[in-house]
This record gives C-alpha cells, structure tokens and sequence, in this order.
C-alpha cells in the first residue's frame, strides 16, 4: 500500500533551511524555464545510443474524492504534516487537484539499486536522484552533474512533492516513488519533535525502515489511467508535479524553443507540449510566430540553422595546430598556410567556416588525453550586434559572453560546439549548478583535473581569439563626442535668439573656459520612493503613456553588504518574500503578481499605477533592482 514515510530527526542533527534552492536564486531565467533546461537536460543525457529523445508535458487535473492515488498523496496524516510544515494553510483542499506531467522517451529511466540507499557508483542513477544532494551519478557526457537541478521540480509544486514513475531499460521494472522537500525542518502544534526536511512517498511507512518504491501493477495502472499518461511499455521515466503554480502549457513552449532550438532542430530530441508537438520540421515556425519575445533574432536562427545542416560533419574549414592556446591571440602560425587562406577567404566573403580547436585533457593521476571542439561563425554585415552561444552536447550555455569583449567593429554570428566526450566530461565538472557558466574553480573540477584555468579560458575564449585574428583592427573615432564636447580652441562666433527674436551678444569666454552644451537626462518611467520597512514605486503617466502597456518588471531585492554584490550574497535566511504574511503588498492597476525568494515580478497595465513591499527589517538597508521592458519590445530593456 502507498504510504508517506514521515521522519522525525535525531536530536544530534542539524537543522535549517535548504541552501539548494539558493543555486537558483539570481538565475537570469523565469521559473519556468529554470524548470525547462532541467527537466529536458537530464532525458537528454540518459539518451539510449542515438535514439531520438521524446518528452512529453502535460497539465491534467485529477478528482480528489474519486482518486486511489490521490486519497494516498493527501491522507489525513499528509494533511497535518503539509500544514505544520507551511506548504498549506489548512487541511481544506480542493476537489479538483491538477498536475504538471513531464514523459520522457527513448532513455534509460532511473537505473540501479532501488532496495539500499547507501549504494553510490555511475549506474546508480535511482539513488542519485532521490537520496542525494550536490552530487550526481550520470554516465561522463552528462550535461549535469552537479545532481542540485531536480529541486526545481520540488520548488514547481505548491506542496514542494514530487512523484515519478519510472520504466528501466535494463530490467523492464516499473516502479512509482516519490518524495516531498520541505523549505525547513519543522514540528507539529503540541509535540516537542522535529522532523526531517525529507518525507518519502512509497511502499514503507517505518521511518527507521530503508523506503522502498512501489510495484503495485494495479495502482500503477489506475495511476497511468487517472493522469493520462503516454507511458505504455517504453522506457523512461514519467514526473508529476501536483499543485504546480505559475505554469502555463504557453510559457512551457515558449521556454522550451528558447532553451532547446539547437537539439530540436538537429533532430535530436522531440517535445510535445500539450497538442503541439515541437519537431525538426515544426520548430523554426514556432520560434517565428514567437516574434520578438524569442531569445534569439531570426537572423541567428537562421545562422544555427545552416550550421546544423552544414557543418557540424564535414571536415572543417582549418585545424588550429597544436599549441595554438599557449598564447592569448591566434597568429599565423596557429595554422598551415593553406587552412590560413581558405580561412581569410571565407570570412571576407562572408561564408560560414569552421575550424577545430585540439587540446590536452590532464585528469589527476593518469596520462593527458586529447579532446577537441568546433568553432563555427560568419561575419554577419547586416546585424546590429555580434550573437553567440556554446552548445556542449546539446545543452546551451548562454551565460558565456566573450564576443562583446571583441574591439573589432564588424558584427559576427558564433557558436561553439563541443561534443567530445573528455572535454564534455572537463567543462561539466566546471558548471555552475544553474548550467549556464563555467567556473573554473569549482571544488569538483579542481579535484579531479590539472590545469582547469587555462584549459577552461581556451574553450570560453577560441571563438572571440578567432574573430580578432580574422578582422581587420578598428580605428579609433576621436570625433565621437564631438557633438558634445567643444573643441578648446574654438571661438563660438554665431550669437543665439533670445525670446524676442533678438540677438543676444555671446558672453566672454575666459581663459581655460569651456561653454559645453550637455544633453538633458532621459526622464525615467517609474518614480521610487523609500518607505521605513520597504519601499514603494509609482509610474510617471507622461512618459509611461510612450510605453506599450502592458510593462514587465522585475524587482531585486536585498540587505546591503559591505563587500561584493548583495544580490549574489542573499541568502533565503534573510527573508523570504512568498511570506505572504510578513511582506506584505499594496498595488494599482498591476497584475500577474509572483514572488520568488528576493524577487517580485508583476505586469504594469496603466499609466497610472503603483506598487509597494513592505515588511523588511526597519535597521537594515534594502538594495533594490528594478528591471522593466516592454511586451512589444523584449530589447527595450531599462534598469534602475
């Protein structure tokens, strides 16, 4: 029988809050598609040989009063420890219960020893995911490691729970488990234990007892029925994600074509949202009909497009020769002297080239090995600005922003691709738990490679090497703010009209005077005001009335530190802002209100409009980011 395990903690052990969720904290990302780029990664990794990976999300709402699965989930004890541990306000719940359901195909499920949770090794996936925390046990091209990303299958839930039903490929098991993460450890009204921050969903309801995962074939089988799965006898692993809040089959789409264009268009991966399904052939109509609120401009869609159907396995345009990074800039003798042309003749002519990058792989305690990645890129002369992005084995990393640092003038289109085991092996111990960056000092990294800085600037900086050993240096413009910075030791010899038409006669220009004529600042839209506890912001109706409504905001906030970036430094002991009871909010004329952690997210739909937070700590300062753009205009950007 289905049954929560519930542990009370060991009066020796600690007890606080989750720092997990902290990773994800100041990700330049919605929760939606924080939920995206893990959920899609890790089907993407567990990939059986060159299969295609199939996933499929769904939202689909489920009868409380005529569930076998539901009544289990929501028990009367479940009620009262969900309500101790504030993920509900009271034990009343809705008839209707919805779930966010996430298939994936065409893998391996959840491998492994499933019966002894001290069990850790490569294969061992299924203790991986549930019983372990900063750490993973995927196969060396994983795109993640890190093993921190399924909580945000936890955060996508109101009650933070999370149920999955996995079909392994290696022995054709089915077996249904799932587990609950609460923010806090936390005690029931009237007793003296405290409970753990982990409460286990199965088949053991003794918490001094190993919890084990069901095989119940005919709850499984009601199960698949009341949420609608797709599951059959395929391999992979079904996720439900009940309560979810903030999600929207819309947003998932849109997450999922920003996030994944490179894999779905390679035809790499397959993505069913709702009805609409998300293919090689359908996915460049779908991030067309997206318009301008779609991550990357057609241009460069475009631009990965060609790529993809040209040279990612041809031979490349030039081999860079060993030894090319043991310098900071690329020279000619980086290459042959006939890859050097064909090289120069292609970037002239605009053309897509491309050229491989070898490097030595030193891991702690064994010989070096070598891996290589490609770099490929055209000189866009109709863009307004150069785009780039890394793709190591299918997955963006978006964080990585090297070509702006170029000082060539010349807009280019670039993408560097790595697909080599070793390396892909290097820069995944090197990812930050949010997959967007690399670091080089990560403990992980650190401990098992030699070399990680220069091996890791190697990677991030060949594309932006290659365009400045390609383009031809810029010139300074030493007129640029001319228009205005007078020149010194010019005479200003046309008198201006006063008010009655008159000349008026031009004032003395003194020794070492300069008369500069400074352009007026741009007004701001949003007027801020600082309130005791919080603050407070309202819109300036003149200039909001040139705004196209409605106006997205975003709002950091944090206590200031006396070192570093506050922002990065919050930590959800601070404050909490979904504490709808300590912050409180006062608003006019704003909608689709969302708070996460230190930020508040809401829609501007008048000119007139206002908003207030309150309910920080009165003797500490408040930094506060305000980030706004319009709808229409996703690069109208503002910041204040």
């Amino acid at each position: 029988m289905a049954t929560w395990q519930f542990r009370p903690i060991n009066p020796n052990e600690n007890s606080g809050t989750s720092t997990v969720d902290d990773n994800f904290a100041n990700e330049e990302r919605t929760s939606v598609e924080i939920l995206v780029r893990e959920t899609l990664q890790n089907p993407l990794d567990a990939r059986n040989d060159d299969d295609v990976v199939e996933v499929k999300y769904n939202i689909v709402n489920v009868d409380r009063t005529d569930s076998e699965f539901l009544s289990t989930i929501f028990s009367e004890k479940a009620l009262l420890h969900f309500e101790s541990g504030k993920l509900i306000k009271d034990k009343s719940l809705p008839k209707i219960i919805p779930f966010l359901v996430i298939e994936d195909f065409g893998t391996s499920g959840l491998e492994g020893t499933f019966s002894d949770s001290s069990i850790d090794g490569h294969a061992e996936n299924w203790n991986a995911f549930w019983f372990r925390e900063g750490e993973g046990a995927k196969p060396t091209k994983s795109n993640g490691g890190a093993g921190q990303g399924k909580i945000t299958l936890y955060a996508a839930s109101e009650i933070r729970s999370l149920i999955a039903l996995t079909r392994r490929h290696s022995d054709d098991k089915e077996l249904l488990f799932g587990c609950c993460r609460f923010k806090q450890n936390y005690k029931i009204l009237g007793e003296s234990s405290r409970w753990a921050k982990e409460a286990r969903w199965g088949a053991i309801e003794n918490p001094d007892i190993q919890a084990t995962p069901l095989e119940d074939k005919p709850l499984i089988a009601k199960l698949k029925l009341e949420l609608n799965l797709s599951r059959g006898d395929r391999p992979g692993t079904s996720f439900l994600v009940p309560m979810p809040f903030g999600i929207t089959l819309d947003n998932i789409c849109k997450a999922v074509i920003d996030e994944f264009f490179f894999p779905i268009r390679r035809g790499r991966l397959k993505v069913t949202v709702g009805e609409k399904i998300l293919d090689a052939s359908t996915v460049s109509s779908a991030a067309k009909s997206l318009g301008p609120s779609a991550r990357h401009t057609p241009a460069y869609r475009d631009f990965l497009e060609k790529l993809i159907e040209t040279q990612l396995k041809i031979t490349p345009t030039a081999t860079a020769l060993a030894g090319w990074n043991l310098t900071s800039k690329l020279a000619n003798s980086s290459f042959t002297h006939e890859n050097l042309e064909s090289l120069r003749k292609s970037f002239e002519n605009s053309e897509l080239l491309s050229v491989d990058f070898p490097l030595k792989i030193r891991k702690k305690g064994c010989d070096p090995t070598l891996g290589k990645f490609r770099v490929i890129l055209r000189q866009e002369q109709d863009s307004d600005s150069s785009e780039e992005l890394f793709i190591r084995q299918d997955l963006s990393i978006d964080g990585e922003k090297r070509l702006k640092g170029s000082r060539r003038t010349q807009p280019v289109f670039a993408l560097t691709f790595i697909d080599d085991m070793e390396l892909s092996a290097f820069l995944t111990s090197a990812e930050e738990p949010t997959h967007r960056t690399w670091n080089a000092s990560r403990p992980k990294v650190k401990a098992l490679y030699d070399g990680t800085s220069q091996l890791l600037n190697a990677v991030r900086n060949a594309a932006l090497r290659l365009v400045e050993f390609l383009t031809p240096a810029g010139r300074r413009d030493n007129t640029a703010l001319a228009l205005y910075f007078a020149d010194p030791n010019s005479v200003q010899d046309k008198p201006k009209r006063g008010p009655d038409g008159k000349k008026t006669p031009l004032p003395p220009i003194l020794p070492g005077e300069i008369n500069i004529d400074i352009p007026a600042p741009k007004p701001k839209s949003i007027k801020f005001m600082s309130l005791v506890d919080g603050f407070s912001i309202a819109t300036v109706p003149d200039e909001m009335q040139k705004k196209s409504l409605p106006l997205s905001v975003e709002i950091k906030t944090a206590y200031a530190t006396t070192l570093g970036d506050p922002f990065k430094q919050w930590d959800a002991a601070d404050f909490w802002l979904n504490d709808d009871k300590n912050f409180l909010i006062d608003s006019y004329s704003v909608e689709n209100i969302s708070r996460d952690g230190n930020v508040v997210r809401f829609e501007i739909c008048s000119p007139d409009a206002s908003f207030s937070l309150r309910g920080f700590d009165e003797n500490r300062k408040v930094e506060v980011q305000i980030n706004y753009r319009e709808h229409e205009d996703a690069q109208d950007i503002e910041n204040d």
